[in-house]
């Protein structure tokens, strides 16, 4: 569950047009209706009749209206309290990021950091799915840095451009990685399989998805998906087990390969490459968020 979800939602009753919804939230139409798609699946229900125009809640929609509005009235509650809190902390630097490269990037730059500023510390945000919502987060100071993927499809608008100081600090590779023992039951040349393959995939509103998806059609095989989940090392510890085929980040799954617990399927056209990007208001609510800037800037310079 998302807080734009529900937002999306409220927006779709009041409007009762996904066009006029999608340009109150600022998103494109489709993926608007992908996002309202994402909540409904979530709940198990389906909360408009489309077949009418305006579109009208259903009575599951009904029902869920009143506690969609009382959630969000709590959850922006309860952002407000954070955010004094957290103003109020000035000895740690907040980083929002993907649950990934807070395990495969950061520790080096963690360490670091708490090196030359040891009275310091650093907090990762819990992810967010969305990199809408990673903005928001670093806009409204609930975070200080945002780290994450750039796949050049992030659209920023030249005011936001204008507040934020951008560094692509290194870049990675999506390779499809599979067990040593499910890569030999697979065919030789296993992209001319006739059978479907299982495939580890990544749940449709994540990042990563945005990432493996334009890959897959170009590919003339088939896939039976078998697990789904928005986290890469959920997908890493299942193809350990030999479940299925994945699409991993490289820096994370860089030990396996080299213990031989996963071996990389090879094939032309397999590997989006992925830049690493870091971003950051131009006017910064601390030293210490400088410093941990700086820290991550020379990740940046080492890579080059």
């Amino acid at each position: 569950m998302e807080l734009k979800w529900l937002e999306d939602f409220a927006a779709l009753v009041r409007t009762g047009n996904f066009s006029r919804a999608a340009e109150e939230r600022h998103v494109t139409q489709p993926a608007y209706s992908r996002r309202i798609r994402a909540l409904e699946y979530w709940l198990g229900v389906t909360l408009f009749d489309r077949s009418s125009f305006p579109v009208r809640l259903t009575t599951a929609g009904e029902e869920f209206l009143p506690k969609a509005q009382a959630l969000i009235a709590d959850i922006n509650l309860s952002r407000q309290d954070l955010r004094l809190m957290h103003a109020q902390d000035m000895t740690s630097v907040r980083i929002v990021t993907l649950h990934t490269l807070s395990i495969s990037f950061l520790p080096p730059i963690v360490r670091d950091f708490v090196r030359e500023n040891s009275e310091a510390s650093i907090s990762i945000l819990p992810s967010v799915q969305g990199i809408e919502q990673y903005f928001e987060a670093l806009l409204t100071g609930v975070a200080d840095i945002l780290l994450s993927y750039d796949t050049g499809d992030t659209v920023l608008d030249a005011d936001v451009i204008s507040q934020l100081e951008i560094r692509q600090i290194d870049a990675d590779r999506m390779i499809l990685v599979t067990s040593p023992a499910l890569r030999a039951a697979l065919p030789a040349k296993w992209m001319e399989a006739e059978t479907p393959i299982p495939l580890l995939a990544y749940s449709s509103f994540s990042f990563s998805d945005r990432i493996v998806q334009p890959v897959l059609p170009k590919l003339p095989c088939k896939f039976r998906k078998v697990f789904e989940s928005p986290l890469s090392e959920s997908l890493r510890r299942v193809a350990l087990d030999g479940t299925g085929i994945a699409w991993l980040p490289e820096r994370l799954v860089r030990q396996d390969m080299k213990a031989g617990a996963l071996v990389e399927l090879q094939g032309d056209g397999l590997t989006p490459i992925v830049t690493i990007s870091a971003y950051k208001l131009r006017v910064t609510r601390s030293e210490l968020v400088e410093a941990a800037w700086t820290v991550m800037c020379k990740q940046s310079d080492s890579s080059t």
